[in-house]
Order: C-alpha cells, then sequence, then structure tokens
C-alpha cells in the first residue's frame, strides 16, 4: 500500500511499459493466486460483507460465490495457444483485424454500498485477465472489508503489477490511466472512463402479464441484497385492471423480506409506525421523502422494518432513484400512458438505466421500442444483474460479469494483406493515367441506385393488432346480423310473392 498515490501510478506504469503483464502464464498465474487466496479465506470476507452491508448470510455466500466464479472463467479464457497463434499471425502471412493491446494501468474505485467485494473482484480479475496493472482506491475507515481486502489482495498478487492506494491521485496521473469509476459521476465520460451510471429503473406489468412470475422476480429484485441494487425497481407501474390481483401477488411474496423485530403493518392500518417510523428503521429517510413531496400522492400499503410497498397516484413526475427497500407501486391505464410518463420525466440526452417488461412478446416489443432504456428485459429479470455495480456507460451491458476484458484493452490492428480497392486506386494514385482511371470510378459510383422491390404484405404491429381484434368483435357480429337479416329478409319476400 503506498501513501504518494502518484509514486504509486508512476511505478506501475513501469512495470507496463516492460509488458510484463502481457505474458499469459504471468496472468494465469496472478489469476491463480487471487482465487487461492480469496477461497482460504471465505468465513472472513463473509463475516465482513455482513458486518458492512447487513445483508443476509445466504446473499453473503452468493456474493462470494460469484464473484470465485467470475475469477475461475477469467482463468479459464486466458488460453495460452490461441494467444500464441494470435501473436504470429502477421509473421504467418495472416491479418491481425482483431488484434488488442491492454491499456497499462487500470486506476479503479469500487462502489461500497452495495455487493462491495463483488464490485472489487469483477472488475479488477478482469483488468488482470486483460493483461494490465491495477491501481485500487480503498480508503481506511471503520468498514470491515475494505480493511479486509488490503490484506489480502496485497498477499495475492505481485507488488510490482497491483497497488492499493488511499487517496486521489492527480489529474495528471490518471491521464495515462483507464478509470473504473463505480461511485463517481462524470456527466460525460471520455473513452479512458469505465463510468457507472446512476440512472432511474422502471417496470411495467401489463394486463396480458403472468401476475404469480411478474411479482415474485419485482419482489426480489426490490428486496434483495438489502434493495440497494443500482439495477431494483424503483417503481412499478401496473395496468389499473389488474392491479388489485398484481399486489395480492406482491403481499404474499414480499412477506419474508419485509418481516423483521416488528410486526408487518398491512392494508393501511392506522397503525404509528406508518405516520412516523422509527429513526432507526432502515426505510425511515426514504419514507418521509416520499410522504412529504407534492409530486404524487402517497398510500402506504405493507410497511415492516426492513421494507415497504407504496402506492403513488396522481404523478406529476418520477420519484427519484433510491437505495431503499421501498417497492413503489402506481396505476396506468394504457401503455401509452406509461410511455407518456417516462417520456416527460427524462430529459435528453437521458436514459433509463434498465425497463422490465411483463405482457405479452408484442408489448414487450411495443415498450423496449418506445420507453429509451440501457437495457430492456422482457418478462424476466436477471438476478445476476443485481449483484455488482451498474454497467458502464456507453459499452455494451454484461449481465453475467458487468466487466469483461475487451473493456481492458484498446483496439491495435495489424493488416498484411492489401485490401480489395488496392488494385483500382492504385491507377489513381500511381499510373500516369489517373484522370481517366479517376473518372471511371466516378461514372460507376455515379449509377443511379436500383431500388428493391417492397414484398407485397402488411407489418401487423402494436396497433394494427387493435384494429383487428376491435373488427373481431364488433364487426363480425355486425356483419353476421345484417346478412341475417338479409337472409329472413328476401325469404320472407319470395315466399309472399310466390303465394300472390
Amino acid at each position: 500500500m503506498s501513501s504518494n498515490p502518484d509514486s504509486a501510478l508512476a511505478n506501475l506504469q513501469a512495470t507496463a511499459l516492460t509488458a510484463r503483464c502481457h505474458n499469459a502464464f504471468f496472468r494465469q498465474k496472478q489469476l491463480k493466486s487471487l482465487h487461492e487466496t480469496l477461497r482460504n479465506n471465505t468465513s472472513s470476507i463473509k463475516d465482513a460483507i455482513k458486518q458492512d452491508t447487513r445483508v443476509s448470510d445466504a446473499e453473503a455466500t452468493t456474493e462470494v460465490a460469484l464473484a470465485l466464479d467470475i475469477v475461475k472463467e477469467h482463468y479459464s479464457s486466458v488460453d495460452v495457444k490461441k494467444e500464441l497463434e494470435a501473436e504470429y499471425r502477421i509473421t504467418n502471412g495472416k491479418d491481425a483485424s482483431d488484434r488488442s493491446v491492454s491499456w497499462g494501468v487500470v486506476y479503479f474505485e469500487s462502489q461500497r454500498s452495495h455487493t462491495p467485494f463483488f464490485s472489487v473482484i469483477v472488475a479488477s480479475s478482469a483488468a488482470l485477465a486483460a493483461g494490465n496493472c491495477v491501481a485500487m482506491k480503498l480508503e481506511k475507515n471503520l468498514r470491515a472489508l475494505p480493511s479486509l481486502l488490503r490484506k489480502l489482495l496485497s498477499e495475492a498478487l505481485e507488488a510490482d503489477t497491483f497497488a492499493i492506494i488511499t487517496s486521489d491521485p492527480s489529474k495528471g496521473s490518471l491521464s495515462s490511466c483507464l478509470q473504473v469509476l463505480q461511485e463517481t459521476q462524470v456527466e460525460r465520460p471520455a473513452y479512458s472512463q469505465l463510468v457507472s451510471p446512476k440512472g432511474k429503473v422502471i417496470a411495467v406489468v401489463d394486463r396480458t402479464a403472468d401476475l404469480a412470475s411478474a411479482a415474485e422476480q419485482l419482489v426480489a429484485a426490490r428486496f434483495a441484497f438489502g434493495g440497494t441494487s443500482p439495477y431494483a425497481p424503483d417503481l412499478v407501474f401496473v395496468n389499473e385492471f389488474i392491479k388489485k390481483n398484481f399486489l395480492e401477488h406482491v403481499l404474499r411474496q414480499s412477506i419474508r423480506y419485509l418481516s423483521g423485530s416488528e410486526d408487518v403493518v398491512a392494508n393501511g392500518s392506522k397503525s404509528p409506525t406508518l405516520a412516523a417510523p422509527k429513526p432507526t428503521s432502515r426505510v425511515s429517510e426514504a419514507f418521509k421523502s416520499l410522504k412529504d413531496s407534492k409530486s404524487w400522492k402517497t398510500n402506504v400499503i405493507t410497511q415492516g422494518d426492513n421494507g415497504a410497498i407504496i402506492e403513488l397516484s396522481n404523478l406529476s413526475n418520477l420519484p427519484t432513484k433510491t437505495a431503499q427497500p421501498i417497492f413503489c407501486i402506481t396505476s396506468i391505464t394504457s401503455l401509452e400512458h406509461v410511455i407518456s410518463l417516462v417520456d416527460e420525466d427524462l430529459e435528453v440526452p437521458n436514459t433509463l438505466l434498465a425497463a422490465y417488461h411483463f405482457g405479452t412478446p408484442s408489448a414487450g416489443k411495443y415498450l423496449s421500442q418506445f420507453i429509451n432504456a440501457d437495457a430492456s428485459f422482457i418478462n424476466h429479470i436477471p438476478y445476476r444483474l443485481l449483484l455488482g455495480p451498474s454497467a458502464p456507460s456507453f459499452h455494451p451491458i454484461d449481465i453475467e460479469k458487468r466487466y469483461t476484458t475487451q473493456h481492458f484493452t484498446r483496439a491495435s490492428p495489424a493488416y498484411i494483406t492489401a485490401p480489395a480497392s488496392q488494385s483500382a486506386l492504385s491507377q489513381v494514385v500511381a499510373s500516369k493515367d489517373s484522370r481517366r482511371v479517376a473518372a471511371e470510378l466516378l461514372a460507376k459510383a455515379s449509377q443511379e441506385i436500383k431500388e428493391g422491390k417492397r414484398a407485397d404484405w402488411i407489418a401487423i404491429g402494436y396497433f394494427e393488432q387493435g384494429i383487428f381484434i376491435g373488427l373481431g368483435l364488433y364487426g363480425i357480429p355486425l356483419l353476421s346480423c345484417i346478412g341475417a337479416s338479409l337472409f329472413f329478409g328476401v325469404r320472407a319476400g319470395l315466399r309472399r310473392w310466390v303465394f300472390v
């Protein structure tokens, strides 16, 4: 551990220049040592996690298990034979168009309040697997996990490739590093910054949804790991026709999360805890903020020591993001209603961090198309997503690991084969008859684009389905009545004419 962050980064930069970390065997050795050290101290790590975050023993165990599993995955991904072949592709006359190199030094600030162990390991192990040196900021405080990590990581990793610092480096030192920022927010991240955004998360439950499944997954996502996951839903929109049935499922699923030292208060009964939660309650501050807001009306459905279920009505804007176990629900009249509410709340170019849509696939397609979110999930919530930080902005989301080795490398392609256009352009650049060749190229490029014939079919979208359903409900019975009236009218007329 270094007292001077700038000197620590300078030492790591010196190691990076030697390309020592590029060696596949060295990377495997680092990952193997990291996994051995962590797996031999799982009990201490679990105790530290529970002490710092107040999660259950099962949740702490899951966090440790998944973090260790990711280290194993990164170790297995280092294929010495394939990397050797890739290194000598140019020597063997093959292009290396997908070649990439490590950044060199990765500076890392982890999140502290949610699955801190998992967040540290997923980022640092991916950086090591990509062949980087790592500088990790772990401040000195009263938390148990940071001090334990300082000890374990320093034992597991080589001193000249890994450093722990306790304060912010200067901007000059950081300019040559890839920065992983899980807590610090940057409005416009640079290309050398992997920033975890703090956007809102919403869920939409359509009247066509499987209510039992939707309630089970949404309740778990909101209350698991203390409700601190950045991917926990901040507000659940439910069609007003199925709200009552949905709430019944939610109440059944939430009992085990809400119950604590005090009994759960249900159905909006006039308990003192509803009007004034105890100061020691985990949700007291967030609960007060929701009740005092003039942007909606609040109705407490259920409240316990470990969380609450609250209905918000007459929304003028969406509630702010929360890291507390409060399940907020509001009713909607249609899918267009929720799209309008979300669209009015978001400022350009902001997006939702995630959106969960429950209903038919066509409803999911419609919602994911018109609700602007970094990631949309139809009829499921990946529970692996609930661990760790939010995925870095402007990068494809990796649900399992959140960070991949591609995040910690930069493209550096190498080519030995000339492109197909080389021969044609060589006549323009190097030939004496360049004017004629250039004119031919222009004539060819200026030819009119021949428009392809469109397929003879009509796309059946969400609105078209509504039209067809309306025709089926009203048009067919009406046509049947008209047809029957004509049939019986004509038959009666013919009989009368015959007898006359």
